[in-house]
């Protein structure tokens, strides 16, 4: 059973996601008030670029920072942090200079114009995402999880202030999300380097003993580059198949519908966030334990699959609230779902990769996935635009998570319950495809209804344990 501890320990990390998602949620139907979708898809591009960036910037060592922390001692992982903020560093300089010397051509590629200042955020989004990365990182891996919500309804709110008040500056372009977004960031790195001090202060950066060399970093992190490019093209593939094969509306329509499935992202983040140091540290102390996990994942599946089926029942009506020039893209709402629902689950059952630090799986496993994305894609976004790339990525994370699972299981057997998964997501995929049709609303909440008491009929024993641990 589920202690109390570990539910209010998750509840710590995931109800400033929730808020943050209201934050978040109002400030898209702002924005979608004040911009066009084209000026939205514009806007869209430059969170693709930041994303690909900081991954060649960090070079991994985030997730290097993550597996050694608890290996370290507790007074030498401020040490730790500056070893991989040094390597992460030699990656940084490289990466700004590329882009101070493409500057021109980048900037027409994602925006299709190009300005100095437009430039400038690009640059200083960098520098401050890079380290934004690891200020989270350490409060996360001292599993504070107010901190960590407080953090995450800090940085939604900043960014709506900040599009409200650029907003009689600039006027209606998608610029105002750019510069909104770096002064968020640069405020909240401020803030966790002030609150976290004992880890940033620079003399952890003189330490020269610990159980970690930067070598030992490098080695651990370097395979995980890959993994992470191939996996920002897996993310990034249908935002660059609608700026090839439609136009900044189309995307802008797509980005709009992603704005709504955010909101189970954050809480996909917020979960990561609270499980991954629950995992290192339970397989630390007891490497036997099995029971634990498989629980925590079939608790995990009931409820985002649960989620999915109310965000498909009343996409129409989500949309609606983002304004009339963004109606179309309700169709895209409905398997852009399944993102964050396949990957949180899969979060919970990749876990024998992890452990047994295994991690070039990721890149056959991620590629594979991306590949899927990138055919369907192909095939289907020329024809079908936002739609088509929507479903061609629903399905892809689909296939990501029976890999990332079936390879986990030869390494760390867990009992998932992956037959009640399987039968689970086909009644959602079910669901989903109905919605294309766009039958109306009184027929999707009657499918809706009748699909929700079938995966909660067979997850019966799941939310049993959730009453009883309430």
């Amino acid at each position: 059973m589920l202690t109390n501890r570990l539910i209010r320990k998750f509840l710590s990390f995931s109800y400033g996601g929730a808020v943050a998602a209201g934050i978040g949620f109002i400030t898209t139907m702002l924005t979608t008030r004040l911009l066009l979708p084209d000026e939205f898809g514009k806007a869209s591009m430059f969170t693709l670029f930041i994303g690909l960036a900081v991954i060649f910037s960090v070079f991994g060592t985030d997730q290097a920072f993550v597996r050694f922390f608890y290996e370290e001692e507790k007074q030498k992982r401020g040490a730790l942090l500056y070893r991989c903020l040094k390597v992460a560093g030699f990656f940084l300089l490289p990466a700004l200079g590329l882009l101070v010397l493409f500057r021109e051509p980048l900037s027409l590629f994602l925006f299709g114009e190009y300005s100095t200042a437009i430039f400038a955020a690009l640059a200083a989004g960098l520098v401050v995402q890079v380290l934004y990365v690891f200020g989270k990182l350490v409060i996360r891996m001292q599993q504070k999880g107010h901190l960590f919500s407080i953090n995450e309804m800090l940085n939604r709110l900043f960014i709506l202030i900040g599009i409200a008040g650029l907003y009689f500056v600039f006027g209606p372009t998608f610029e105002i999300i750019i510069f909104a977004t770096v002064l968020s960031y640069s405020i909240l790195v401020m803030i966790l380097v002030a609150g976290q001090w004992p880890y940033w202060h620079p003399g952890n950066g003189k330490e020269t003993e610990g159980r970690h060399s930067g070598t030992d970093i490098i080695r651990y992190s370097y395979p995980l580059v890959i993994t992470a490019v191939v996996a920002w093209l897996f993310e990034g593939i249908d935002k660059l198949a609608l700026r090839q094969w439609a136009d900044f509306e189309e995307l802008g329509l797509y980005a709009a519908s992603f704005k709504i499935v955010a909101l189970l992202t954050i809480l996909k983040v917020a979960f990561a966030n609270f499980w991954t140091p629950v995992a290192y540290e339970t397989f630390e102390k007891n490497p036997g334990e099995r029971a634990f996990y498989g629980r925590v994942s079939r608790i995990a599946a009931f409820a985002m699959l649960c989620v999915a089926i109310i965000l498909i029942t009343f996409n129409d009506s989500l949309i609606r609230l983002l304004g009339s020039e963004y109606a179309a893209a309700s169709s895209m709402l409905a398997f852009l779902v399944f993102v964050p629902v396949m990957y949180t689950i899969s979060e919970t059952t990749v876990i024998g990769i992890n452990f047994y630090k295994k991690v070039k799986w990721h890149i056959a496993i991620t590629g594979t996935a991306c590949a899927v994305n990138a055919v369907g894609n192909w095939l289907l976004v020329p024809q079908y635009g936002g739609t088509g790339a929507a479903v061609a990525t629903g399905i892809s994370y689909m296939v990501f998570l029976g890999l990332r699972t079936a390879i986990s299981l030869t390494y760390f057997h867990v009992n998932y319950g992956l037959g009640r998964l399987a039968v689970s997501t086909f009644i959602v995929l079910l669901l989903a495809l109905y919605a294309l049709l766009d039958p109306g609303l009184t027929w999707k909440i009657g499918t809706g209804v009748v699909s929700f008491v079938l995966v909660a009929g067979i997850y019966r024993k799941e939310w049993l344990v959730l009453l009883r641990n309430r």
